[in-house]
């Protein structure tokens, strides 16, 4: 498993907003695309805001990739609002790219990514994976619910 440290990611989200907050599994099981599912989990919790962790798992048999962000995979924040997922946007700066292309994921490999979530409300995360590694079968993978109240 490889992990990837994302400080950039926690000091910009981490300054958006401060509230306490609780994590509840929402949607039981989050949107797989090309093999690659993705899992919110809660680290811990502070004032600022709950650290959270998403785990990045090839379950297919083919190889995955993933469009880079900085060193590890682009990952878009979507928010439950009137019974529907609205956004879908990054809300933080990429930093400049560590190897070129897409982030690739081979059969069995996980990689964990952290960041801080403090807006309140039900959030998910989503990425886009393909197969190809031009991406251009590209779908949309989407992990499970977390709740900030």
């Amino acid at each position: 498993m490889r992990s990837i440290a994302l400080p950039l990611v926690l000091s910009l989200v981490l300054a958006s907003s401060a509230c306490s907050a609780t994590l509840m599994t929402g949607d039981a099981d989050g949107i797989p695309a090309n093999g690659v599912e993705l899992v919110a989990t809660v680290q811990s919790r502070a004032s600022s805001g709950d650290s959270v962790t998403i785990r990045f798992t090839n379950t297919g048999t083919r190889t995955a990739f993933m469009s880079r962000c900085g060193a590890g995979p682009l990952i878009l924040v979507q928010t439950f609002v009137g019974g529907e997922w609205t956004g879908g946007v990054q809300n933080f700066a990429c930093v400049t790219p560590a190897a070129p292309g897409p982030v690739r994921l081979e059969p069995g490999e996980s990689l964990v990514v952290a960041t801080i979530l403090s807006e309140p409300g039900r959030h998910r995360f989503r990425t886009p994976v393909g197969n190809l590694e031009d991406l251009s079968d590209v779908t949309q993978a989407a992990s499970n619910a977390v709740d900030i109240p």
